[in-house]
């Protein structure tokens, strides 16, 4: 695994921001391997886990969705996000913006989120963005994902700002003024 020394300190992380982690068999048959959600519990195997930041990108996806949809959430986050929103806009109705965004921009709102976390644990950055972590297996210097993040162009930050998680920062600072410290400081690690 991938900075195994990791793994503790995240998980404690992710357990204080109220979302449970357990570790067994429940692991089985996740989207990464060694990490599974099921009703909004993450399960962790940590002998079969690739990187102890996958724990942490997979909080990041149940981190920025509405705490009351959490215990619907499963092993396809997005395609259970897609059903959420398809049910509140059925006969006319309005889906949440917050669960809209966790649609459009869950991905990268994991990223920056985990980016932030491990900022604000001292965890390195390698723990999430390792060789072979989304798709990029091929590459020199930085993984792609956290030179974006690092030299404020990935749109993660973005849209945490915009739920109103952090503030404003990088090249897209100008896109708004929430009155929030900058990104990657974080002034809450989970919408309500």
């Amino acid at each position: 695994m991938h900075h195994r020394e990791a793994l503790e300190p995240i998980v404690d992380f992710v357990r204080g921001v109220g979302i449970s982690v357990e570790y067994g068999e429940g692991a089985r048959g996740g989207f990464l391997p060694g990490v599974n959600i099921r009703d909004g519990v993450i399960h962790v195997d940590p002998d079969t886990l690739v990187g102890s930041g996958d724990v942490l990108h997979e909080a990041g996806h149940i981190a920025v969705v509405p705490r009351r949809y959490w215990p619907r959430l499963g092993r396809d986050i997005q395609a259970d996000l897609e059903a959420l929103v398809a049910e509140e806009t059925a006969d006319g109705g309005t889906a949440d913006p917050q669960l809209v965004a966790a649609v459009r921009m869950g991905e990268f709102m994991s990223q920056a989120w985990s980016y932030a976390v491990a900022r604000h644990l001292s965890v390195s950055q390698e723990a999430i963005f390792f060789r072979g972590s989304y798709q990029f297996h091929e590459y020199e210097g930085l993984h792609p994902m956290l030179a974006w993040l690092e030299r404020g162009t990935h749109f993660g930050p973005l849209a945490l700002a915009q739920a109103g998680m952090t503030g404003f920062s990088g090249l897209l600072d100008h896109m708004g003024n929430n009155g929030l410290p900058p990104f990657p400081h974080m002034t809450r690690w989970s919408i309500d």
